[in-house]
């Protein structure tokens, strides 16, 4: 498993990966942080600056906007809960085993 940015553009060619876009609703992610004990303005200002790090990241190395949501095999919203969003995928790549999945097509 390979996590992080840009690695959907590292493996874009690779017919033996799945690729998932993992979002969530800015107000999950800021109750998310709040639940890990930031103050209010703390989390809104880091839910957004550290988008606009990804985004900027991409950009600059990659030269595409971000998200770039074609290049993913599945977008899933993560306030379904953990749970949900672990099975989704163990049950996407279960139903996938022995499919040759296609590479992307660059956007």
């Amino acid at each position: 498993m390979i996590v992080g940015r840009g690695s959907q553009r590292f493996l874009l060619d690779r017919d033996d990966t799945l690729r998932v876009f993992l979002y969530a609703p800015r107000e999950d992610k800021v109750r998310r942080l709040l639940a890990r004990g930031k103050r209010e303005e703390e989390a809104q200002v880091l839910v957004d600056s550290v988008d606009q790090e990804r985004a900027d990241f991409i950009r600059k190395y990659f030269h595409v906007e971000w998200p770039e949501h074609a290049v993913f095999h599945t977008l899933l919203n993560t306030s379904i809960g953990d749970q949900c969003v672990v099975q989704m995928i163990l049950s996407l790549k279960n139903s996938l085993d022995g499919c040759a999945v296609p590479a992307a097509a660059p956007g």
